[in-house]
């Protein structure tokens, strides 16, 4: 009797990797394009990096200055407060020191954070009622690997920042002729940003959708903390813990 649930996890397992062949990742596009300083709070300064600029000085023509401004980032450089690493033409945000007009807090260059940022994301087992975690546990022991590492194949997750502060995110997935409650293992939910900006140098993200008239509106915001930006990585401090992302390639189609 006790072989029983593992046959039924078995004939679940091979459906699911059936039907996996059909899956495929989708992308949702964005209507909304929010502004820089988009939050009346926002006390950065926005503007485009100029001739002039080095490792311990910033050169940058703003959006509110006919001519180009000087900024100390030397203390934020040792601080590793500088997201990126400003070249000729980026666009980039300056938080300044709070006692000083020239001396910046911290630095993102908002160009060079512009892509796709990814990272795997592994599914688990899905919990059954009927199921004891010590009959789980025997279950799994029994799988040959092999099948246990296709059944437990991770998914990229993360997002897309657009031009104009359009996203959209990665990880959805359309599934054939079976949904993910019938499926064996579980993803957790993918975060659906469609927009973002920055806000006195921390990265938002918004989750929206579209309303009865057509309209789109934010249902849920995610604010992180740079922690990293270079070339290749990303590192973001949310409110429940770090995330560390990877830049995927683009694709010539």
């Amino acid at each position: 009797m006790r072989k029983y649930p593992f046959l039924v996890l078995i004939a679940a397992l091979a459906m699911a990797m059936a039907c996996s062949s059909r899956q495929a990742e989708t992308t949702v596009t964005s209507d909304a394009a929010p502004a820089d300083s988009i939050e009346n709070n926002d006390s950065a300064v926005y503007g485009l990096a100029c001739d002039g600029t080095t490792d311990t000085i910033l050169v940058v023509l703003t959006d509110i200055s006919a001519d180009p401004d000087t900024f100390d980032i030397l203390e934020a450089s040792r601080q590793h407060r500088v997201f990126g690493r400003p070249m000729i033409g980026d666009r980039v945000a300056v938080v300044l020191q709070s006692d000083s007009s020239n001396a910046a807090l911290a630095v993102v260059d908002m160009d060079q954070l512009k892509g796709t940022w990814c990272y795997m994301v592994t599914p688990t087992l899905r919990r059954r009622a009927d199921v004891s975690k010590k009959m789980e546990k025997e279950f799994l022991e029994r799988v040959p690997d092999t099948l246990l590492q296709r059944l437990l194949k991770p998914r990229e997750y993360g997002f897309e920042l657009l031009n104009d502060g359009m996203a959209r995110p990665i990880g959805i997935v359309r599934h054939g002729n079976t949904t993910d409650d019938q499926s064996p293992v579980e993803f957790p939910p993918v975060k659906r940003y469609r927009d973002w900006h920055l806000t006195n140098g921390r990265l938002v993200l918004n989750e929206s959708r579209m309303d009865s008239l057509g309209n789109r509106e934010t249902v849920s915001s995610d604010t992180a903390e740079f922690v990293l930006l270079r070339r290749d990585s990303l590192v973001l401090r949310f409110a429940d813990g770090e995330q560390s992302y990877y830049r995927k390639a683009e694709t010539e189609e």
